[in-house]
């Protein structure tokens, strides 16, 4: 009887672990394993793997159509990615960023796969849901008692940062996941979800970085489209209230805001010093140093970037190579050396950095083909790619800071939402729903 249970128990198992449910599982696992050993490198290595396997036994005909559509936007990465090697400052790693990109394609292949049914998009955010929440408990232990689940502690006074060891990522993934996790919630109006949110707004005011709120607050500005113009302003009236709340327990928002706001009038200053005198270098300097104060030493990382773009407008310095790059165009900070940063903290300079304007116009072209693809949609697949879209609104908005398109977790994400809205878009079962809904009279 025993040895028949354990038939029965691994014949489930079996029958769990289809390919399918693999795909929809290392989809999740591209939020839900980034605080873990391997990070982002565990789910999207064996998301490709997974693609590869597709791939080999000619199943990926199941999802040939966003496949397709999924190779086009990747092409308008890859051919800017390919013409900046040439003249790049670094062609080991810009030839290791285009093996990366070939890797999340297939990657994005085992995505697609994963979320073919309806149902493989609500398991897939359901549990997004589970994973946050879970996050969100954890980091309010860390506020409150200064160590996690798993003994992590904030690295920056204030500045909780939840199951990662790193500063900024939890913030940033609990952020910018907020329009796919909370959408069907919120649409069906679960009062747990209001729960969330709130949990939402005070882990991201207490992660302590300004570019957090922007992000929520952009996916707040996506999902109030399902609400009355009066929940609107209750709910904006809540968010408001919980920030100001929160905001005495978060020290390093606090010293930020402080820079913006004393940086700010001396900007003023500055530039009515040039004003009256726009030859005046020391007004210039004083403007330069009051603007990198303003945006926490961001301006040493334009003033590069542009100036990278001005050295090499049509390709780049390479792909990838933004960082070896630094150096060369870095003016010197205050104290006399130079920063070494990882990336340009913003998608859009970044990109056009290091693939020049051919890099820039092939990701403008990505964004409108996705929007493109999306308004000609019918009703029903746009219903099921929204909370998708949404999210890679706010991803790809661009005033955001911290974030890299290229390598990296916000690839991994971006990925894992992309290929969910591409699958959604091209769903044939939305197709088949719109046909047999009932007509109203």
């Amino acid at each position: 009887m025993n040895r028949l249970s354990s038939f029965v128990t691994f014949g489930t198992l079996g029958r769990a672990l289809t390919l399918t449910n693999l795909c929809r599982l290392f989809a999740l696992l591209m939020v839900a394993w980034q605080p873990f050993p391997g990070e982002y490198r565990v789910p999207l290595v064996g998301s490709a793997l997974l693609g590869l396997a597709l791939t080999w036994r000619g199943e990926w005909g199941a999802v040939a159509e966003p496949a397709k559509r999924l190779g086009l936007l990747l092409l308008c990465l890859l051919i800017p990615g390919l013409l900046s090697i040439p003249t790049s400052l670094a062609p080991s790693k810009s030839w290791g960023e285009i093996a990366s990109v070939v890797l999340v394609g297939l990657a994005g292949l085992s995505v697609l796969y994963g979320l073919r049914h309806q149902q493989d998009h609500s398991w897939l955010q359901t549990g997004l849901v589970i994973v946050i929440a879970a996050w969100i408990g954890d980091g309010l232990l860390q506020a409150l008692t200064g160590a996690d689940v798993f003994g992590i502690t904030p690295k920056a006074e204030g500045m909780i940062n939840g199951p990662f060891t790193t500063n900024g990522i939890f913030g940033i993934i609990v952020a910018a996941m907020t329009p796919l996790v909370l959408w069907e919630p919120l649409k069906q109006r679960q009062r747990w979800a209001i729960a969330l949110l709130s949990g939402i707004v005070i882990t991201v005011t207490l992660s302590g970085q300004r570019n957090n709120l922007l992000l929520l607050g952009l996916g707040l500005i996506a999902l109030s489209s399902l609400w009355s113009r009066r929940t609107r302003l209750i709910g904006l009236a809540i968010l408001v209230a919980t920030v100001v709340a929160v905001y005495p327990f978060a020290p390093t928002l606090q010293q930020r805001s402080n820079w913006m706001i004393s940086s700010g009038s001396e900007m003023v200053a500055s530039l009515q010093e040039l004003r009256e005198n726009p030859s005046d270098a020391t007004s210039s300097k004083r403007l330069f140093n009051s603007l990198n104060r303003f945006t926490s030493d961001r301006a040493f990382l334009v003033d590069a970037g542009l100036k990278m773009i001005q050295d090499r407008p049509l390709t780049g310095v390479g792909i990838n190579a933004f960082r070896p790059a630094y150096p060369l165009y870095a003016q010197l900070t205050p104290h006399g050396h130079r920063d070494k940063p990882t990336h340009a903290h913003n998608i859009y300079l970044e990109l056009t950095a290091e693939t020049g304007l051919i890099g820039l116009g092939g990701l403008l072209l990505a964004i409108a083909l996705g929007w493109r693809w999306f308004a000609l949609a019918c009703h029903e697949r746009q219903r099921m790619a929204a909370p998708y879209a949404a999210t890679l609104l706010v991803m790809l908005f661009p005033l955001t800071t911290h974030t890299v398109l290229f390598a990296a977790f916000y690839f991994c994400l971006l990925i894992m939402v992309l290929g969910g809205f591409l699958a959604a878009l091209f769903s044939p079962e939305a197709v088949i729903a719109a046909q047999i809904e009932p007509t109203p009279n």
